[in-house]
């Protein structure tokens, strides 16, 4: 957890701003749908191919190199899994695995197989009652868990010791209260986090899922653990006029930086759960509102998805809370190419400094990078502030943390032998 008991620190902001995607060909376009009979989709981006997980009947996984041509893979989850829904998948870099985060009769469940396409090894639960986890890696490696409890459908946190090792303490995130959440069947699911800008977005989804009100909003901290504040012009993805109950997604990218909200959509106005899978973009605001518009039957340009261009760098961390200093590096998912970098703000070219390892910063800095190989197309420039400030940290814990009261059950690791923990009662209960 980051620390609360810096009285000075510096606080490290981010801001991005990429290129605009190409096609994968000049003028190609698609239109959604891109997949039909699915729902609660999480994509994971893999040796530049892309894994999609989601709610369907054979419990299968998807794989594409576009982002919308998608193939059908194998069945992902042993059959003493059946009915699982909401999968998704985290790889962990330090061992290599993928964990795959389930819901299986309002449980939280984790899962590991050695390649993305599985299949995948039951572990057990983590938290009962709840559905729809998310596990979020920060900058600082450390992992979070999402998900929503139920019946109530509030969002909590839990840090990870590891991928299936809870650790503490459990956070209340933030309850349904926007009048957008309550439509048909109030409720609050779906959950996603970004980092951008050195600050917090988790994603979520409200309304009745079975309802064309269905939609996305978003809620801000400055920790991962909050205190949250959703938007209060929420939602952030909704067009009731032409698109019915778009939500409960993910975001990924594509070879130029740009986000693409992967989601599900009603195929029809009717009360059901007939749905189909659609991509579209979403972008920051100048007030750093993650947002976007659902789509159907519109050509849109394809994602940058072309192996003949360069995937755009990466630059670290996306923003955190530090001392004095912070060190900063660059990847990209291409082998053998060449970063070069600026700190003034200008368009790095071949002749700007080449980087060969992490170097520190220490005062207020606009870091651009752009990757180059020899016979490939240079990918879009990544554009990142940098902005110290010395001060009071922002509060360690949402104000509704408390290690010990939480209407669910939480395992210190993954039980296949799960039974109801027994809790003592306190005065006035």
């Amino acid at each position: 957890m980051p620390s609360s008991h810096f009285c000075y620190s510096v606080l490290f902001l981010l801001t991005m701003g990429l290129a605009s995607a190409s096609a994968s060909e000049p003028g190609a376009t698609f239109s959604n749908p891109i997949l039909d009979k699915a729902a609660d989709p999480a994509v994971l981006l893999h040796e530049d191919t892309y894994y999609l997980y989601s709610t369907n009947s054979g419990n299968v996984v998807h794989t594409s190199k576009d982002l919308v041509h998608w193939t059908k893979g194998p069945r992902i989850l042993p059959e003493s899994l059946k009915g699982a829904w909401a999968p998704e998948v985290y790889h962990h870099p330090e061992d290599g695995r993928f964990y795959l985060y389930y819901t299986l009769r309002y449980k939280i469940g984790v899962a590991v197989a050695d390649r993305p396409e599985g299949p995948f090894t039951d572990l057990g639960f983590l938290a009962v009652p709840g559905i729809d986890a998310h596990l979020f890696r920060d900058d600082d490696a450390r992992l979070y868990l999402y998900f929503t409890t139920t019946p109530t459908f509030t969002m909590y946190c839990i840090p990870m010791k590891s991928p299936t090792e809870t650790g503490g303490p459990v956070t209340k995130c933030f309850e349904i209260s926007q009048d957008w959440e309550k439509k048909n069947f109030a409720i609050n699911e779906g959950p996603y986090m970004l980092k951008h800008n050195g600050k917090y977005t988790l994603l979520y989804s409200g309304s009745d899922g079975q309802s064309i009100y269905y939609a996305v909003g978003a809620a801000l901290a400055p920790t991962p653990i909050g205190p949250f504040v959703k938007y209060e012009n929420n939602p952030v993805f909704q067009d009731l006029e032409r698109i019915k109950g778009p939500g409960h997604g993910a975001v990924t990218r594509d070879r130029n930086g740009k986000l693409w909200h992967v989601y599900h959509q009603k195929i029809d106005s009717s009360i059901g759960w007939d749905r189909d899978l659609a991509i579209d973009p979403m972008t920051y605001d100048t007030d750093g509102i993650l947002r976007g518009t659902p789509t159907r039957g519109q050509p849109l340009p394809m994602p940058a998805c072309s192996p003949e261009l360069i995937w755009s760098p990466d630059i670290h961390p996306r923003g955190a809370v530090f001392n004095n200093t912070v060190e900063v590096s660059f990847t990209s998912r291409t082998q053998g190419l060449e970063i070069r970098y600026t700190l003034d703000g200008s368009e790095p070219d071949t002749s700007s400094p080449l980087y060969e390892r992490p170097f520190p910063l220490s005062a207020s800095t606009t870091v651009r990078a752009r990757a180059f190989k020899k016979g490939m197309p240079s990918s879009a420039v990544a554009t990142e502030q940098f902005t110290l400030t010395t001060g009071e940290l922002p509060p360690n814990l949402s104000p509704h943390a408390d290690p010990g009261e939480f209407p669910f059950d939480v395992f210190p690791k993954a039980v296949l032998d799960w039974k109801p923990l027994v809790r003592k009662k306190t005065s006035g209960q």
